[in-house]
């Protein structure tokens, strides 16, 4: 079964085309992927307009080279996923008319998927994890504790109650004179620091509580930097600046990773996903405190048409022929009050 992702939630323009075996194989034809960074770097960050109007530039030409990369033809392909929500309402209706499109034109179904799931159970394109198991995502937009007893049985255990890790990382690194995107650089520059040379608070620091919290954080770091202007981005201190900032990103992860343990009160594997997960230390310290700990490949933690396209595969009995009606959810933070478990 030869399944299509298109992927277009925020900045990334990306198409995955998947072999589904008979023996249960997943097989990637092809993967393409054009990131908004180098465009959006002068603006400081995301501008949704902007973003749209690049998928829409870069859908069409992507589209041909992964069909020829792949050796298929539009009308070979038997089902389409597309994010749908939750992300940017201008890139996620440019990702879904270019999927409705190839639908009507072929008759092929098409399967809305929420691109939140999908980044955890890209651990399926690498490894084989049984249900039910702790998911943790972590990116620029979302930081969420889940329980996944299936592909369709996914609930949210806890949430940031303000701000992503992600965002964390990218805002701090702007107030430090970065630039953006700054997690990446952050995590560079942090390994020739110490982690513990300057102090940084953990939002909601109450080993009961298994919400998160990064806007005070962010704060602190703004007040740090006020009281400390010697430091800038090209100063000898920015090394132990950027470890110490993240490793109070890391602490609190790790500390309500154990919270939400407890709370299912399974001793359940652990698996991390999102644009976060590729962070060194992160990877580090959680394989030190958690004995069935599994991180989503690092090409299939950012946003990307291979989890869309998988994720959709797992889905297929959600599909429709003809996807007028399919709903686009443009928020930017949470996923539905039903999918969260209840206390």
């Amino acid at each position: 079964m030869k399944v299509l992702g298109i992927e277009t939630s925020c900045d990334d323009t990306s198409l995955c085309i998947i072999d589904y075996t008979p023996d249960e194989q997943v097989n990637i034809l092809s993967h393409i992927s054009f990131s908004g960074e180098i465009l959006l770097r002068k603006w400081g960050g995301i501008v949704p307009e902007i973003a749209a109007r690049n998928h829409l530039a870069k859908l069409a030409p992507l589209m041909k080279e992964a069909f020829e990369q792949a050796s298929v033809s539009p009308k070979e392909i038997e089902l389409i996923g597309v994010t749908t929500y939750p992300g940017l309402l201008g890139p996620l209706l440019t990702g879904l008319n270019a999927a409705k499109t190839i639908s009507l034109l072929h008759k092929t179904p098409i399967v809305g998927v929420n691109h939140l799931f999908a980044h955890l159970e890209a651990i399926h394109l690498t490894e084989k994890i049984n249900y039910p198991y702790l998911g943790l995502i972590v990116s620029g937009g979302h930081t969420l504790f889940l329980k996944v007893n299936s592909p369709t049985e996914i609930k949210v255990i806890s949430s940031t109650v303000d701000d992503a890790a992600g965002e964390a990382f990218d805002k701090g690194g702007k107030l430090m004179g970065l630039g953006y995107p700054a997690g990446a650089l952050i995590d560079q520059l942090a390994r020739k620091g110490n982690p513990k040379k300057y102090s940084f608070p953990i939002g909601l620091d109450d080993a009961r509580n298994p919400n998160l919290s990064f806007s005070g954080l962010k704060t602190s770091l703004r007040v740090f930097l006020e009281n400390n202007p010697s430091i800038k981005s090209d100063s000898p201190e920015i090394a132990d600046l950027c470890a110490s900032y993240q490793e109070a990103i890391v602490s609190a992860l790790k500390k309500k990773a154990k919270v939400a343990m407890n709370l299912v009160k399974d001793d359940l594997p652990l698996v991390v996903g999102g644009g976060v997960a590729c962070n060194s230390r992160l990877r580090m310290i959680f394989q030190q405190n958690f004995s069935q700990v599994h991180f989503v490949a690092p090409k299939f933690c950012t946003d990307n048409g291979a989890m869309i396209a998988h994720y959709g595969l797992l889905i297929k009995d959600q599909a429709i022929s003809f996807p007028e009606c399919l709903n686009l959810d443009a928020k930017s933070r949470f996923i539905d009050k039903k999918d969260f478990i209840s206390r």
